[in-house]
Parts: structure tokens; C-alpha cells; sequence
């Protein structure tokens, strides 16, 4: 099983490696891209330096970077450009332990962020969690060790503070015999905006609805500036509208100026990964019957995380759009 570290959810890219090689098998580094990558380089310090570099790959393609069954840890740097030109760059430190049993798969990890627990699957039974919560510039907000008594499969382990505080979870997992680490970000942000005022039916950003969105650049500068070093930051922009007409076209009215206004965001500077989503009528601040006109519900939220908004967030799981 992989236990895939920072960013698990992240949409550009995952990264996964196996902390507990069984007899005979290669420890690895596991890199795979959403979409379609121009080129990869990988460099892992071992000891000795091991580079690799891999040009045109597909969405979804699986990567694997083989080392010597004689490294026990790696500092390995990373840096993708994918065809339309972004480029990302991220740094993991990787160890592998040959004598233990016990390995995390965080494949289809997820956090609560009402419930403050975080849900992952591991490969042996579970005593205790240390885990360790970061906030802005990696400070730690708090340190505890928790009884979990739970696995193999799926066990809950609980965090503590608010996603909007907490960053970064680095957590260990051990039994009386082996344990294994892996770190997992449930920072969430609603940015807080005065919305694009559209005309009807249009998708057009009208010049005297460009400085708030200039208003809007500046907060996202802001997270980069207070967040960035600790996670990768995403921002997702989801797209809403009232009641009033026939639900398919407002659910592409509504993904169309998510649209416009990432695409303005990008033009005016924006550097980071940006999706978007249409709600339509899925999204109500105020809830209402079908055909009124609620000015509140005409909007667009802009949320930031390592992550898609995780469950207790308040808005749905769906696949977001990669600008």
C-alpha cells in the first residue's frame, strides 16, 4: 500500500512512497500527474545524488523512481511543468523502515473538519497516534498522543484546533513492534469578497466590477504570503445563481463566470493553481422556491486549501476544473 505524503488530495499531482519495503522489493517514489506534463525532474539525496527526468507524460500515468534497498531516508526535490506552462515545485523527505510491518495508505484519506478527525487506512493494528498540528509558518499550535486501539483498515484519529489555524498534521502511527509517519493538511479558507455584479444571462467582467476583484487579488496574496511555505495553496472558485430560469443553464451560467473570473485572476498576476465549479442553483446562501430573484444567492465563493474544501465544509464533493 502507498502512504502518499504532504497535500494528499492535491490536484496536480500525488505523490506516494512504500515506508515499510517487504523482502525483496524496491523502496520507491511514486509521482502521479492529473494532467498532461511537459516535463518532470526528480533529485533525491541518498547519500549520493539520483536524478531522473521524464518528458510527455499522460494525465494519470503512474511514476515510479527506484532507489537501493540500502537507503533508509531521501531529501527529494521536485519540479513538473505541465503543458500549459504552470509549473509546480515541492520538496519531500522520505524514509524507509525494512524491519517494520506497518504502512499508512492515504489513497482515500480525508478530514472532517466539523468532527475534527482524520480518517486514513493502514496495514496493521493501530495502538497510539502522535500527532502534531502546524499553523501559519509551521509554528506548532499543539503536540499530544492519542490511544486508538483500532486496524487494520480504516482508523479515525482525532486533531485538534480549527482548520482555518491549523495548516499541517504530522502524524506517527506505531503498534508495540513497528510504526510509520506521513503528514496531511485539512486547512480550509472562505476568502472573504465583495462579488462580480453581472449583467443577466452574461459572463462578461464589466470594467466597473474590476476593482473588486483587485481587492480579492490582493487577500489571495495575503494567504501566499501567510500560508504558502507551509502548503501548497490552491484556490477553488465556485459559482452560484438564484432560482429564477431553468436549472441546466444556470448551473453553466454560473460555471461560466467562475470562469471569467479565474481567468481575470490569472491575467492580473495570480500565479498559483486555480479551479472552478458551477453550482447553479446547488449553492443557496438563502434558501428560497424555484424562480425567485435573491440577489444573495448571485455570487461566487473563493475557497484556498492544499485540498479540495473537505467534508464539513459545507460545500459538495465534485470535480473541479483545472483553469
Amino acid at each position: 500500500m502507498l502512504a502518499l505524503l504532504a497535500s494528499v488530495h492535491a490536484a496536480d499531482l500525488d505523490y506516494g512512497y512504500t515506508p515499510n519495503p517487504g523482502p525483496g522489493e524496491t523502496p520507491a517514489l511514486f509521482v502521479t500527474p492529473a494532467r498532461a506534463v511537459d516535463e518532470l525532474y526528480v533529485s533525491c539525496d541518498v547519500g549520493k545524488t539520483l536524478e531522473w527526468t521524464k518528458k510527455g507524460v499522460s494525465g494519470g500515468t503512474k511514476l515510479t523512481f527506484e532507489f537501493p534497498r540500502s537507503a533508509i531516508s531521501a531529501e527529494c526535490f521536485l519540479r513538473v511543468r505541465f503543458v500549459d506552462g504552470y509549473v509546480e515545485e515541492t520538496t519531500l523527505p522520505l524514509s524507509w523502515s525494512y524491519a517494520s510491518a506497518l504502512s499508512v495508505d492515504l489513497s482515500n484519506a480525508s478530514a472532517d473538519i466539523e468532527e475534527h478527525t482524520l480518517t486514513v487506512n493502514v496495514t496493521a493494528p493501530v495502538s497510539s497516534a502522535e500527532v502534531v498540528a502546524y499553523g501559519a509558518g509551521k509554528v506548532e499550535l499543539d503536540r499530544t498522543t492519542i490511544e486508538i486501539g483500532e486496524g487494520p483498515g480504516d482508523i479515525t484519529i482525532p486533531w485538534v484546533g480549527d482548520a482555518s489555524d491549523v495548516v499541517l498534521l504530522d502524524v506517527k502511527v506505531e503498534n508495540d513492534s513497528a510504526w510509520a509517519g506521513f503528514t496531511f493538511s485539512p486547512w480550509f479558507l472562505d476568502v472573504p469578497h465583495d462579488d462580480v455584479l453581472f449583467e443577466s444571462n452574461s459572463d462578461v467582467i464589466d470594467a466597473d466590477q474590476e476593482f473588486k476583484l483587485e481587492q480579492t487579488l490582493a487577500e489571495l496574496n495575503g494567504v501566499l504570503e501567510k500560508y504558502g511555505d507551509v502548503v501548497p495553496v490552491k484556490l477553488y472558485i465556485a459559482g452560484c445563481t438564484d432560482t429564477v430560469g431553468d436549472a441546466g443553464g444556470n448551473r453553466d451560467l454560473s460555471r461560466r463566470r467562475a470562469k471569467s473570473i479565474a481567468k481575470w485572476l490569472r491575467a492580473h498576476g495570480y500565479s498559483e493553481p486555480i479551479y472552478y465549479h458551477g453550482f447553479g442553483e446547488g449553492l443557496l446562501a438563502v434558501p428560497t422556491g424555484d424562480g425567485v430573484d435573491m440577489q444573495a444567492n448571485r455570487r461566487a465563493l473563493y475557497l484556498v486549501g492544499a485540498a479540495p474544501p473537505p467534508a464539513g465544509s459545507g460545500i459538495p464533493s465534485v470535480s473541479w476544473t483545472a483553469l
